[in-house]
């Protein structure tokens, strides 16, 4: 076991040699600890012309400290004016400034001159720490606290930026979970709507074939049959031919329609904000979590002075051209997406205004987007006229019917639009070109369309029915349509424009409506809006 040092209840060995003075070269021996310093007579280190007792030595820790008594003039030690220090063989205490002044000898005193207990390894104890503190110069403690507090300040910096950055990261990772759904809820949506093209093509064709299967069995019966039921079977065999020859037709009559005519059927797109009396645009409210906040209706909170972004509202639709100076027909309501819109209404009556951001149009076989603009609308019906900025490039102009025969019920009819607007787009490309557009673009609806235009994959669909009803302000059809063919075209049998869609009623037998061309023709004959 290592023997523990002994520490001495003794000062033996703790001299004072005096440097200036009447005393000059007298050394005084202490004989215990604590013991005074100063000029009174019992003091054990006498030393005329200090104070009465003007420092005190002690032993603490196996230390000699020295400890200023409250003295007016001040205790120095190499020096520096100290209130408490640890004292080593050799140090020269000056009692004042200018004082007298007396050396310290210690008997047995270790290489650095002090008698010491040793610490552990590593560490300093808090008396040397102290000792340094106290010898350092005012101006290095003053370095020292300015490094300590810039240290501070660093470090109080460096957390508020990590808290920061660990708030934006989370922020951004929601945003990308957020970004993902919305790409997966939009892929599934192109998913139905490709299926439900699917699905119409295969009813079709399910429809000529049930037909030739029936022509085929009547054939073979009425190769059977007795006298009297020769006659019937031929007329129901030529009634079955006639449903196939008209099917057939009616598929020839579309696929020609798209042929010559489909490049002069716009897809409508474009985008719409509200201001209020100062120009200030209506913002998405945000709650404390950075997320849209909503009413109880669920639908958002919409202020000026809100910290989200500008409130917008996004429309498709279809539009097609009537003349070679840039004139195209569709509907007021995507002329003006905020007509006749109940929420727009609402936020007309809060003093805000509906202002275009942007209105374009894509035509099949160019890649990029032409610039429309408002020429006229209807006041009566739901039609208006855009003025397409054509720049010299060749599309089609649809033939309007202009006849006085009229149209009638049982007539067929080809529609020939956008409907279901960006999904019916995507469900008619190849998934993988799908996938790469919305993972670089994710689902805005204006960049999305870009990447289409610019890979030439924006061609309008049609579908076919028969007129079920005639009226004067409309005409009925059920030909399958929705969202996104408004304003399309609506052919008869020999290829003329008879009505424009507008509406569609998918609980009322899914019927369609169409304004008839007269409309259209009376308002291609009015002055242009001003």
């Amino acid at each position: 076991m290592p023997r523990a040092e002994a520490e001495p209840d003794a000062a033996a060995g703790v001299s004072f040699v005096h440097l200036s003075g009447p005393r000059r070269g007298d050394v005084d021996s202490v004989r215990e600890l604590p013991a005074t310093i100063g000029s009174a007579a019992e003091a054990a280190v006498a030393v005329p012309g200090a104070e009465p007792c003007h420092a005190l030595v002690l032993r603490r820790g196996g230390h000699v400290l020295l400890v200023d008594h409250e003295s007016a003039r001040g205790t120095f030690l190499a020096g520096e004016q100290v209130r408490e220090a640890v004292l080593r063989d050799g140090d020269v205490v000056e009692l004042g400034m200018g004082g007298p002044q007396v050396r310290l000898r210690l008997a047995g005193a270790g290489l650095g001159g002090e008698v010491v207990v040793p610490a552990a390894p590593g560490r300093m104890s808090h008396t040397m720490a102290l000792r340094v503190v106290q010898r350092t110069s005012n101006a290095f403690r003053r370095l020292l606290g300015a490094i300590v507090a810039l240290a501070l300040v660093l470090f109080a910096w460096s957390f508020h930026q990590s808290r920061r950055l660990q708030a934006e990261l989370a922020s951004l990772r929601e945003a990308m979970a957020k970004g993902e759904i919305e790409r997966r809820t939009f892929a599934d949506r192109v998913d139905a709507e490709r299926q439900r093209a699917v699905a119409e093509r295969a009813q079709l064709q399910h429809q000529i074939e049930e037909y030739q299967k029936q022509e085929s069995s009547l054939r073979g019966q009425l190769a059977d049959a007795a006298g009297g039921e020769v006659d019937s079977l031929r007329d129901e065999l030529h009634e079955t031919r006639t449903r196939i020859q008209t099917l057939e037709s009616e598929r020839a009559a579309g696929e020609t329609i798209i042929r010559q005519y489909g490049g002069g059927v716009a897809l409508l797109q474009g985008s719409y904000a509200f201001y209020d009396g100062s120009n200030q645009p209506l913002r998405v409210a945000l709650d404390e979590n950075g997320k849209t906040a909503r009413n109880d209706d669920g639908s958002p909170v919409l202020e000026v002075d809100a910290d989200g972004p500008v409130h917008s509202v996004e429309f498709y639709g279809t539009g097609f051209l009537v003349d070679r100076r840039g004139r195209m027909l569709t509907n007021r309501h995507l002329a003006e997406p905020w007509w006749n819109d109940d929420d727009a209404q609402a936020l007309e009556k809060r003093g805000f205004k509906a202002r275009m951001l942007y209105s374009r149009a894509f035509f099949p076989g160019h890649h990029g987007p032409f610039n429309v603009h408002m020429d006229r609308h209807a006041d009566d019906v739901d039609l208006a006229v855009l003025k397409v900025e054509l720049r010299g490039k060749r599309v089609p102009v649809l033939p309007l019917e202009r006849s006085k025969e009229g149209t009638i019920a049982g007539q067929p009819v080809v529609v020939v639009g956008y409907p279901a607007g960006l999904e019916a787009l995507l469900a008619k490309t190849d998934t993988q070109v799908v996938k790469s557009i919305l993972e670089k673009h994710g689902t805005s609806a204006e960049k999305v369309t870009d990447a289409l235009g610019e890979r030439n994959l924006i061609r309008p669909s049609t579908t076919q029915g028969h007129i079920g009803d005639v009226t004067g302000t409309d005409i009925v059809f059920d030909a399958p349509t929705t969202q996104g063919g408004s304003g399309g075209p609506v052919f008869n049998k020999r290829g003329q424009v008879v009505a424009v869609e507008y509406a569609v009623l998918q609980k009322f037998g899914g019927n369609s409506f169409g304004v008839p061309i007269s409309y259209a023709l009376k308002l291609l004959e009015s002055p242009p809006a001003r």
